[in-house]
């Protein structure tokens, strides 16, 4: 199960959770899981059930303790100030807890340090503190320890800092993926200044290191649409979904990368058209973000009705999904 969720395969992971938890209800390990599995899939409410089930079940359990406060975190994120202030002190709680059963346990320590570095100070947050955690992390796991402070750095502009963690932390396990996938989504994505060759190279090792998983296919997709690279990207294209047909992220990351260059409107629209065909993985664009990217590329073709279709229909599936709300206001009143 740890390796289905650390590669994406939240699907599979949840029809055999499903399964487990429909032979046994009061299996606290498979409510752990299940909790986890809704986060990604951005199913707060249910994975906040899920983790209170498994601590209600066993409540000595270090993981099942950490999952609650993650899920009472993303429950703070999404709550109105007075809620989401109860949420916090219900996290802080199952921290504590969760750190008292076991000091050493990092996914906990990564839900501090996540809080720490996010939070306003009046509510807790230092950032300070966050880079202490992810020193303690480092000493207990220098992978993750070093990929949480690549983290930290992420939307900071501190390019040549961020880089030197990721290479150390693939460095520290080679054979560790995401390591290697988390280096090219650096190089191609989220630098201040992207080098779309050595992305290409990270994301083609990510793949040698694991051919079924999906984001190393995303990311040479993406820079293949973005090099305008047609053949590469049409095989890489077929290459993922051969081995990853449960998951097209790679047709949705094709579409952005085109909108961003403002090429082959007609490609995108057919990418975008290919992943709505069928449920979006964990952590993948939901249905309705992705309604709403290709009502954004009609926009930009200047084809209103086929966008504000695209809209409601995005609205449909999501009915507080704000982006899709603010454009379509936007056009009915233009």
């Amino acid at each position: 199960m740890e390796s289905l969720l650390e590669l994406g395969h939240y699907k599979r992971a949840r029809a055999i959770i499903e399964t487990q938890l429909k032979a046994n209800a009061n299996d606290a390990q498979a409510h752990a899981w299940m909790a986890k599995i809704l986060i990604n899939f951005n199913d707060m409410e249910g994975a906040l059930a899920a983790a209170e089930r498994a601590v209600a079940l066993n409540p000595k359990v270090a993981a099942f303790q950490g999952q609650l406060a993650e899920a009472c975190a993303m429950m703070a994120d999404k709550s109105n100030p007075l809620k989401g202030y109860a949420y916090v002190r219900r996290m802080k709680k199952a921290i504590e807890t969760a750190l008292a059963l076991d000091p050493k346990n990092t996914d906990t320590m990564l839900v501090e340090m996540m809080f720490s570095w996010k939070a306003p100070s009046i509510a807790g947050g230092d950032r300070k503190q966050a880079v202490r955690i992810a020193d303690r992390i480092t000493a207990i796991s220098p992978v993750w320890g070093y990929l949480a402070h690549a983290r930290l750095l992420q939307d900071q502009g501190q390019d040549a800092v961020t880089e030197n963690w990721l290479r150390k932390a693939v460095q520290a396990d080679p054979g560790f993926y995401r390591a290697r996938a988390s280096l090219a989504r650096f190089y191609c994505c989220t630098a201040t200044n992207k080098r779309l060759d050595l992305a290409e190279k990270a994301a083609n090792e990510a793949i040698a290191v694991d051919p079924s998983a999906s984001a190393g296919y995303e990311l040479l997709a993406h820079v293949f649409a973005t090099q305008q690279r047609w053949a590469d990207l049409e095989n890489v294209l077929a290459r993922a979904e051969k081995a990853v047909p449960d998951d097209l992220g790679a047709y949705e990351a094709a579409a952005r990368a085109l909108m961003e260059i403002g090429q082959d409107f007609r490609r995108a629209e057919r990418y975008l058209t290919k992943y709505l065909g069928q449920p979006a993985e964990g952590r993948q664009p939901s249905h309705a973000e992705a309604r709403w990217v290709l009502a954004n590329l009609y926009i930009k073709e200047g084809r209103k009705s086929d966008a504000i279709r695209e809209l409601r229909a995005a609205l449909r599936i999501q009915t507080d999904y704000e982006p899709a709300k603010a454009d379509l206001k936007r056009i009915l009143n233009s």
